[in-house]
């Protein structure tokens, strides 16, 4: 299927991407009514692709398929775009190919109801990071999110366990640190990116739509 959709539409995924698809990474399980009962009890001990994001889904690949072959309202074809992941609003989460530098396919979040594209980070390694950073961030007891269903500190360690080999170790001490502590503020947060996350288009953003 991964090499179906680079033949259709023409492009080659990023090694990482790759690597994670054989792993087993990308499968959340049958979306759907009873996922949170039904399907989490049984991936939670071993977590797919950024399970404890924040807003954030990783779409199997027919969904991939179906979104690409569908295209987003207006956007312009110059624009490079493949979605890897949708938002709670159906923003995309995409690999733009317009920026590419090697195996660097840097990552964006396509607002489908406004004129804006947003770069996240410079690649995938990187996005990876910052997901599961914002995942412990300015957490809200009111309003829990996954990683706080159950054991919080267990999930960590499972989300980290499980995600460890697709960053660089100096990443993945970082994230432990600050998972031993159990949150992290927004302001440590954006110190951390600035830091460790910093390339020339970090948090720029443009509009991708034309209107005849």
């Amino acid at each position: 299927m991964l090499e179906e959709l680079e033949k259709d539409y023409g492009f080659t995924y990023p090694t990482l991407y790759k690597q994670l698809y054989k792993d087993g990474m990308l499968d959340w399980g049958e979306f759907g009514e009873g996922w949170l009962d039904k399907v989490y009890p049984s991936i939670k001990t071993a977590p797919p692709l950024l399970l404890y994001a924040n807003d954030l889904e990783i779409m199997p690949l027919s969904t991939v398929d179906e979104e690409m072959d569908g295209g987003l309202l207006f956007a312009d074809p110059i624009h490079r775009f493949v979605p890897f992941a949708l938002s709670g609003a159906g923003d995309w989460f995409a690999f733009y190919f317009n920026l590419q530098e090697g195996d660097n396919v840097p990552i964006v979040q396509v607002f489908h109801d406004a004129n804006e594209a947003c770069i996240l980070a410079k690649n995938l390694q990187d996005f990876i990071f910052l997901q599961m950073l914002e995942a412990v961030t300015d957490l809200v007891p009111e309003y829990p999110s996954l990683i706080e269903h159950g054991d919080i500190k267990e999930n960590c360690h499972n989300f980290l366990r499980t995600h460890a080999p697709y960053l660089t170790p100096k990443q993945a001490k970082i994230i432990a640190a600050v998972y031993e502590t159990g949150s992290l503020t927004n302001t440590a947060l954006h110190e951390i990116v600035e830091k460790e996350m910093s390339f020339e288009w970090l948090d720029s953003s443009f509009p991708y739509q034309v209107r005849e």
